[in-house]
């Protein structure tokens, strides 16, 4: 039992609790920014007359995590992964967050084990995982990626995750560069529900224009965090959602879920045909359709930001350099983009120059790894993408220079850019030791 006469301590209350205490408040008034929904006056203190009593009932207790992680093992190239991942341990009772996800993804493990059945076992392995403790720290799929990391870092072609992935009928995606490519692809080939086209031509209708949306950047706050920032696998992840506002209550449930998130049950299974698409694309291909090209039209863009951002917060910063290094990137990559296609042409690829080419490109996101991490975070090893530090849940592009733009510090800038100069040489070099692989 705790006496609070000032702002010692913080712990959630429900709504009555908040106004009863709230409108006993007299102090002077919050800023308007501060005030909430509750229809009373909001107050700084609660004058020297009001004390509030609180009883925490919160046992502290070990409990185990546990990851339910299945493998369909590939025929040819069983020690090379593409990961699909939700996890599966909710705030309240779950139903978007994350069942969404995780029911999906039960349907398309159903889906693949019938296929594998029926002799169409995928040549590559397919993993489906479910992880426990996301709302706790992402702890789950963490600690996974953390004993797993050289396996992954030498054999994972792409996680796709699939947090909340269902609940409207709002098309949507985020992906790394490489991935974007196969994503559209696999959108425009699985047909939205009801409707007379693919995904893809209903996510532009519901963008209001002819042109391709963009696809966003992948954040924080949700287990694809450890593979795409911290090992360096290309991420992504296809959702069909809406505008719940249930996220992380107790109407979050099977009910609103089947009343208003998906009634006919049909947006689940188009993100999991959609989902195993990309899978078994990159799980049968001989050479990996990687959008390798994407990378150096991405990093442009991510300049682009950063110098408005620079701009709006009153920072002078020259990064005509870094944006002038996305011209020998994006020359190696339309070669590179060239030689795969004239290869893939031929219709069969040597089993041995195949392995050697893609193993090469499993490497190109381990250009943008850096053991010596982003400011004060070094398991946040990759230098292309990281959640923002201050929010946890924004996407950053380019961190290191964004945290000195943000924190007003310029003079740091010109170290960070000659980091990022020297990756963009290691990632054009990588691409054009590829198109030489090929060229033989």
């Amino acid at each position: 039992e705790h006496v609070l006469t000032g702002l010692h301590a913080s712990d959630p209350l429900g709504y009555l609790a908040a106004e009863q205490i709230l409108s006993r408040m007299d102090g002077p008034d919050a800023p308007a920014g501060w005030r909430g929904g509750i229809d009373t006056n909001y107050s700084l203190t609660g004058g020297s007359d009001l004390t509030v009593r609180v009883r925490v009932n919160q046992p502290r207790a070990l409990t185990r995590a546990v990851n339910v992680v299945g493998t369909l093992v590939g025929s040819e190239l069983p020690d090379e992964w593409i990961i699909l991942g939700a996890h599966y341990d909710p705030w309240g009772f779950g139903a978007i967050d994350p069942n969404g996800g995780t029911a999906m993804l039960l349907t398309l493990a159903e889906s693949l084990g019938q296929l594998a059945a029926q002799g169409c076992q995928p040549r590559r392995s397919i993993m489906i995982a479910h992880w426990d403790a996301e709302e706790y720290g992402i702890i789950g799929s963490t600690e996974w990626v953390e004993e797993f990391r050289q396996e992954l870092e030498a054999n994972a072609i792409a996680y796709i995750n699939a947090d909340g992935a269902v609940s409207g009928g709002r098309v949507g995606t985020s992906s790394s560069p490489s991935l974007k490519g196969q994503i559209l692809a696999a959108l425009a080939d699985v047909g939205y529900p009801g409707g007379q086209g693919s995904a893809l031509d209903e996510w532009k209708v519901q963008a209001g224009s002819e042109d391709i949306p963009a696809v966003g950047n992948l954040g924080g706050g949700s287990d694809h965090v450890g593979f795409y920032t911290h090992a360096g696998v290309p991420s992504a992840a296809i959702s069909s959602g809406g505008t719940s506002g249930v996220y992380h209550s107790n109407y979050d449930n099977f009910a609103w879920f089947e009343r208003f998130g998906d009634t006919a049950f049909v947006y689940g299974p188009m993100v999991a045909k959609a989902d195993g698409l990309v899978a078994l694309r990159f799980a049968n291909s001989d050479i990996l359709p990687y959008s390798v090209a994407q990378y150096a039209i991405d990093v442009r863009t991510h300049v682009e930001t950063l110098e408005s951002v620079a701009e709006d917060r009153g920072v002078t910063v020259d990064l005509a350099a870094l944006r002038d290094g996305t011209g020998a990137l994006e020359a190696a990559a339309n070669r590179f983009e060239e030689a795969r296609a004239a290869l893939v042409a031929q219709g069969s690829v040597d089993d041995e120059k195949a392995a050697q080419i893609n193993r090469a490109l499993i490497g190109l996101e381990k250009a943008w790894l850096d053991d010596r991490g982003l400011q004060g975070r070094p398991w946040s090893r990759s230098q292309y993408v990281s959640p923002d530090p201050f929010s946890g849940y924004a996407s950053w592009m380019l961190p290191g220079l964004r945290y000195e733009i943000e924190t007003d510090d310029p003079d740091e800038v010109p170290e960070w850019l000659d980091r990022y100069l020297g990756i963009l040489v290691d990632l054009t070099g990588r691409i054009d030791s590829v198109t030489e692989m090929i060229e033989q």
